[in-house]
């Protein structure tokens, strides 16, 4: 598989995954919504290397014109609003993007036949431990906020179009991701900014 479909590849994960993925000689088609979270300097490094596509996930028939245009082998889900705090004051935005935008990626794949479609989820679906321990694959989801309620959707729908349609998805569940173009709200950043300002 060489032509990849990147959605959010603007993001702060998205855009890292973008940067490796041409470094290995991938070719590449970007789609974001460039939203606050996005910002084009991140990939600034490789835009000569990428075709990159301004666009809502939601917005099935441009989706159809990327997929027609590209032709992609697989699908990297990262496009999503991800702020738990954000969505305690805003559930809408997240149930738009993060369940109907996904569900509406996973029928354009379905549709034209990707080979392999990953969806970048998270550790929030899993919920919090009462006491010590870990979390792994085969641990129930029990998301807490609207947010790991929406990813934990997203998480689902995969599964459906796998077992219903044999659309080959595997989701990935990372945990808190920090490093260099995190956007400031985030634990990390936003500690260290406010160590720096005393």
């Amino acid at each position: 598989m060489k032509r990849l479909l990147i959605t959010g590849g603007a993001g702060f994960i998205g855009s890292e995954f973008v940067r490796q993925t041409i470094a290995r000689g991938y070719e590449i088609a970007v789609m974001d919504k460039l939203t606050y979270a996005g910002d084009l300097e991140r990939i600034a490094g490789v835009k000569t290397d990428i075709n990159f596509y301004k666009a809502d996930i939601i917005n099935r028939e441009f989706l159809s014109f990327v997929f027609k245009s590209e032709k992609p082998d697989a699908v990297v889900h990262f496009a999503a609003e991800s702020h738990v705090d954000r969505s305690i004051l805003d559930a809408s935005p997240f149930l738009e993007t993060n369940v109907r935008g996904t569900q509406t990626l996973l029928e354009a794949s379905k549709e034209y036949g990707i080979e392999r479609s990953l969806n970048i989820s998270t550790d929030e679906v899993y919920g919090e431990l009462k006491e010590k321990g870990q979390f792994d694959e085969t641990s129930p989801l029990n998301p807490n906020s609207p947010y790991s309620v929406s990813k934990a959707s997203a998480d689902m729908l995969g599964r459906a179009y796998h077992r219903t349609y044999g659309l080959p998805v595997i989701t990935i569940r990372p945990c808190n991701n920090y490093g260099p173009w995190q956007y400031p709200e985030k634990l990390i950043p936003l500690t260290i900014t406010k160590a720096m300002e005393d």
